[in-house]
């Protein structure tokens, strides 16, 4: 009996010849059998070298050929590539291919498309075996109450099969058992197992995905310096439980209403076994308000507003950047396919709406909501939450600019180090900067100051003081100055971070941009 085995790359024009002359020579030889390999582009010249070093072959190119000795043992007999095997065809078998060189190029393009898809599957099958583990930090806070159902439904991940892992204190252990009855209740396919723990390592253990939910009650005005070290001594504990017991490839997403760029400078800093890019803080709270805000004025859904930039400072100051905003399905004079969208500046024409009505219920949005429902808009977060989870790890729709508090790489002239709100398109496991955002020299001077707000709030986290006191009033946002419109305070920025520089201190020209929360047009 004769065993011929045919490896190829799946997009080889010349494996797909040899398989199909292989094919015909099984269908007609009772003796003659066939085993055939394929592997993708990116798999084959690794698995080739490792083939021809196991039996001591040469051969650098697809496809590649040779006899099972299976009646005689051994290693089997290398025939060569497509000319050999040919050759090999026609001598022993008075067989050849006269398939054209258009038709061997269809052939292989189907290959690809095959076994892609079934790598695919394969991978599928891996990962229910192996489910993901997805850590939630705080689980007892109301935000994780709305994100838990995504998570374990397939929506977030996409039909990943997941081992979640809820963690909160002491205290609160009593709401997590209550928690976890009620989301395994739920029945959902892919919840694989569910844990409660007050234990941080034991809550990270093996964790792919994590959320950190900044969500703690402050004591207010007299207790500013307790809260700021608990805080801070947390997210050590927080970065030493990843580092001990995480998968090095975790992605960690920290969302809520505290200091997140600061907290999440100290999580990286503290987390040397972890990619700095796989830390991040959720963005999307103030740039879903924005969205919404517009879509009201334009008389759309908000779902059709897209690239509204939030840059700066999550918890603190930031800068709402409308000038690549743009709208699908405006009922405007000019009309094309979903995929048709107008600028959301030019649809509006209202700059003295843009520049002040418009900001200035932005700044307030979430008070008024909050004031309403008598407590914070866990719903919003938890939304912010999901999509930014759902698109770091599935991707974002192609072409659509969406925001993400990062650590800088000198993005924008901001210094590297610094954790800064930037315009991100995400792919699937990662996130880039979008780079190309052209800026004046107003939106220049108002990153820089909102830089220089972070570097003093990073410090002040780490060294809080009585002297501080107020500074840490502000971090905390127990006082947040939200009467002044925001194109007035931007002048006055500006007019403070030009009196900064005659200062002669870095410390002096820090404080003179610490104002709150403000967002401002671009």
């Amino acid at each position: 009996m004769a065993k011929f085995v045919i490896a190829g790359q799946a997009d080889c024009p010349y494996y797909a010849k040899v398989e199909l002359l292989a094919d015909s020579l099984q269908s007609k030889l009772q003796d003659f059998h066939v085993h055939k390999i394929v592997k993708t582009p990116e798999e084959w010249k690794p698995w080739l070298q490792q083939l021809c070093a196991d039996n001591g072959w040469t051969h650098g190119r697809s496809p590649i050929i040779w006899r099972e000795l299976v009646d005689r043992g051994g290693k089997g007999l290398l025939i060569g590539g497509h000319n050999d095997f040919m050759e090999y065809a026609r001598s022993y078998y008075g067989m050849t291919s006269g398939m054209l060189s258009e038709m061997m190029k269809n052939i292989a393009a189907e290959n690809l498309a095959v076994t892609q898809e079934l790598r695919e599957e394969e991978e599928t099958i891996r990962r229910q075996s192996k489910p993901l583990h997805v850590c939630v930090i705080n689980a007892a806070r109301s935000p994780a109450y709305h994100v838990l159902p995504s998570l374990v439904n397939g929506e977030i991940l996409r039909e990943e099969e997941i081992a979640l892992h809820l963690h909160d204190s002491e205290e609160n252990l009593e709401k997590l058992k209550g928690l976890e009855m009620e989301v395994f209740d739920l029945s959902f396919p892919f919840l694989k197992e569910i844990s409660v723990t007050t234990d941080l390592p034991t809550a990270f253990q093996n964790a792919h995905i994590a959320i950190v939910l900044d969500d703690f009650d402050q004591g207010g005005k007299e207790d500013a310096i307790g809260d700021m070290e608990t805080k801070v001594s947390f997210y050590k504990r927080v970065a030493e439980a990843i580092n001990q017991t995480a998968s090095k490839d975790i992605r960690v997403l920290v969302a809520g209403t505290g200091p997140l760029n600061s907290l999440v400078s100290i999580l990286i800093d503290h987390t040397p076994s972890i990619p700095r890019q796989n830390i991040a803080a959720v963005a999307q709270v103030k740039e879903r308000q924005a969205k919404s805000l517009l879509a009201k004025r334009l008389t759309v859904n908000s779902a059709g507003v897209c690239d509204v930039i939030v840059w700066g400072n999550v918890g603190g100051t930031t800068y709402t950047d409308v000038s690549r905003a743009r709208v699908h399905g405006y009922d405007g004079a000019i009309w094309g396919p979903p995929s048709y969208s107008c600028s959301v500046s030019e649809m509006v024409h209202d700059n003295k709406w843009l520049e002040g009505e418009f900001l200035e219920q932005l700044q307030s949005r979430s008070n008024t909501i909050q004031d309403s429902l008598q407590h914070s808009a866990d719903l919003s977060m938890a939304a912010a939450i999901s999509s930014t989870l759902s698109y770091w790890w599935n991707g974002s729709p192609e072409g659509q600019l969406f925001s993400l508090a990062v650590w800088s790489e000198g993005f924008y002239n901001i210094p590297e180090g610094v954790v800064f709100s930037f315009p991100v398109m995400f792919h699937k496991g990662s996130w880039e900067v979008v780079q190309d955002i052209d800026m004046n020299e107003d939106m220049r001077v108002m990153l820089s100051s909102i830089t220089a707000q972070l570097v003093e709030e990073k410090d002040l986290l780490l060294h809080p003081t009585n002297a501080n006191h107020e500074k840490l009033l502000k971090v905390f946002g127990v006082t947040t100055d939200i009467s002044t419109p925001s194109s007035v305070k931007l002048d006055k920025i500006m007019e403070e971070t030009e009196k900064s520089s005659s200062e002669d201190t870095p410390e002096a020209a820090a404080a003179a941009v610490s104002t709150g929360d403000e967002t401002v047009p671009s």
